[in-house]
């Protein structure tokens, strides 16, 4: 093989610089070429969408845990898990790639916990990613309701960076954000504040293309677990991923 074509769904949420990083360590340990794409619009391949690993356009991919279940997905998008996940620095995580819905709002708003959300204007980034809806939606339906019946109106924002934009300017009340995506962007928070967290999830897992060699997945993932750390993104490095776990993550098909 003479090139690494990597693909992220997680830009800019995790910062692309921090995949660049990746792209240039992989390049370094492996002397081959390593290629980036960014996909900013879904939190990964879709069923039903042109996919980059079952048209072999892509060899690895970083994408949100439930565009990585069930399997049948994985099976029809045509990519494998690696069996790795980032782990940032985060003392809930106790040394586990994980990550939370934090639940953010005003630093003005008054109240505590989830409930006290209740009636407020929600904006969400994706209603497939686990961190700004699907984790979210989890928490209301084992308190038997949803949504759409709990908040006042919902507003799609197309990203969790977004939502935070809408939240400091007041066009919506309350927002679900990765904990990560909070960890990678330092000083985001200011003038917000975290008023309940629903998990822990997984972090968002590292896939293979299928047909990929074996060597070849073997020495990416050897590579991958000597990335970082990168302290300016509270990024730890890759650690290997609960495959159990990761099948506890709600999809849209459990959600509807």
């Amino acid at each position: 093989m003479n090139s690494i074509r990597m693909v992220t769904w997680l830009a800019p949420g995790i910062p692309l610089a921090l995949f660049e990083h990746i792209r240039e360590h992989l390049q370094d340990v492996l002397g081959l070429p390593v290629s980036l794409e960014s996909r900013s619009k879904r939190s990964g391949p879709a069923s039903g969408s042109a996919d980059p690993f079952a048209d072999d356009i892509a060899d690895m991919g970083f994408l949100c845990a439930p565009a990585a279940v069930p399997a049948s997905i994985r099976q029809q998008a045509g990519f494998d898990l690696l069996g790795l996940a980032p782990l940032y620095d985060d003392s809930r995580y106790r040394g586990q790639p994980r990550c939370y819905c934090d639940i953010v709002v005003r630093e003005d708003t008054a109240g505590s916990g989830l409930q006290a959300t209740e009636g407020m204007t929600l904006g969400y980034n994706d209603t497939s990613s686990l961190s700004g809806w699907l984790g979210l939606s989890h928490e209301l339906q084992k308190q038997q309701t949803r949504p759409e019946r709990f908040f006042g109106q919902l507003i799609h924002t197309g990203g969790h960076l977004t939502s935070i934009e809408r939240l400091l300017e007041g066009s919506i009340q309350v927002a679900s954000i990765d904990s990560n995506v909070l960890r990678t962007h330092p000083g985001v928070m200011q003038g917000l504040r975290v008023i309940d967290s629903v998990g822990p999830w997984p972090s968002q897992p590292v896939v293979v293309r299928r047909s990929l060699d074996s060597t070849l997945k073997a020495q990416l993932r050897a590579a991958l677990g000597t990335c970082g750390p990168w302290p300016q993104w509270g990024f730890v490095g890759f650690r290997p991923q609960d495959s159990t776990h990761l099948g506890q993550v709600p999809t849209a098909a459990q959600e509807s």
